[in-house]
């Protein structure tokens, strides 16, 4: 079996949202994904299941850069939403259901699905989380897995700023990305591994296909992973975050990222590869601590605040996002920075209000109004 990376153009970006739908009057998860796939005729292609029938992607096309794929989303999106609530359904977007237990979830029937289960048993039932990905195109094998390699460092500042599941099942967990944990107990999550080159890549997916490890790349569950068929590098780190407006620009600032390193490659730039020992710590503190808590340097002697570290990343990439024509959201990160992700104000609504329920209902109103003005039934 040959694995080739297909042609892609650069930077292009495509945006995959794993959305929770909602019972209206309960606001616990339901499992409404098939009524709401099976009227939508439009965008039939773009909307599809997941594992959970109480999970729903919304997937836009390949994008020239951000800003249309934040107007593919929301117009896909509103649509999903229309149509949802004919379905008594409302949509929210986070890393976890504050308070609906996974042993109350329906898988969707396929036969996929079905043979994972079997595999994984109850890690697969377990996974009643959500997620934020997003493809970039890079033009080239060897490119994409130089920037891969580059990314590894920085995958913890990308989860720690759009960390958003804090709770699990009704308890408030202490840590800021909940979702993580869950994700890491499959047998090939989490952070991916370092490759001297496509044919090393290529080689480890073989051997995993020859010995029954997997059935398909797909089942490469990485946090950052090469997609040969798209010609893309595509980041799977992130929890899901409240709104658009926040997906948009952590989007914004992964392709300023992938842009950087891409040049990087092309003018043949060296780097000391940070101790994967750094890498995991890190993700730990972004997990736990998010925006909040401190990275480990590169060089694994000194640390930096989160915050710090990230408005370096952008004092860094900000000229290439400029070049991108992204930099209107790219820019965006700051406000998070400042005002906190997702999870933060998850929390906040817990102290206040005392209820999750209250919980989900900000969170719903959030991305109602980002996208529908307001208007739900």
């Amino acid at each position: 079996m040959e694995i080739n990376f297909n042609s892609s153009k650069d930077f292009t970006v495509g945006v995959e949202l794993e959305t929770q739908l909602l019972d209206s009057d309960t606001l616990a998860l339901t499992q409404s994904s098939s009524d709401i796939i099976g009227s939508i005729k439009e965008f039939k292609d773009s909307v599809k299941h997941e594992l959970m029938m109480s999970n729903l992607e919304v997937i836009s096309k390949k994008c020239s850069d951000v800003k249309e794929a934040e107007e593919d989303l929301m117009e896909k999106l509103r649509a999903v939403m229309e149509e949802a609530s004919r379905h008594s359904t409302l949509l929210c977007m986070a890393g976890t259901h504050p308070f609906s237990r996974w042993r109350d979830q329906t898988v969707t029937e396929d036969k996929r699905y079905a043979q994972l289960l079997d595999v994984l048993q109850v890690v697969g039932r377990r996974f009643n989380i959500f997620g934020l990905h997003v493809h970039v195109g890079v033009n080239g094998g060897e490119r994409c897995i130089y920037v891969m390699n580059r990314l590894l460092y920085y995958l913890p500042h990308l989860l720690a700023v759009s960390a958003n599941s804090p709770f699990w099942e009704g308890e408030f967990t202490g840590l800021k990305s909940y979702r993580t944990k869950v994700f890491e107990n499959l047998p090939i999550g989490g952070l991916p591994f370092y490759f001297h080159s496509f044919s090393d890549y290529t080689r480890l997916v073989k051997n995993y296909l020859a010995t029954g490890t997997i059935k398909t790349i797909r089942e490469l569950w990485w946090d950052v992973r090469p997609h040969p068929d798209f010609g893309t590098i595509e980041v799977r780190v992130c929890d899901i975050p409240s709104t658009l407006r926040e997906v948009i620009c952590i989007a914004a600032l992964i392709q300023a990222l992938v842009k950087r390193f891409s040049d990087d490659f092309d003018r043949g730039v060296c780097f000391k590869r940070p101790h994967s020992a750094i890498i995991r710590e890190n993700k730990w503190r972004a997990c736990r601590y998010g925006i909040e808590g401190e990275f480990i340097t590169e060089d694994g002697r000194s640390t930096v605040k989160a915050k710090d570290a990230l408005r370096e990343i952008m004092d860094w990439v900000g000229p290439d996002s400029r070049a991108l024509g992204s930099y209107g959201h790219f820019k965006m990160v700051d406000e998070i920075i400042r005002g906190g992700t997702g999870a933060a104000r998850q929390v906040l609504t817990w102290k206040e209000k005392g209820d999750l329920k209250e919980v989900v209902r900000v969170m719903n109103e959030e991305l109602a109004g980002e996208v529908l003005g307001g208007r739900q039934r």
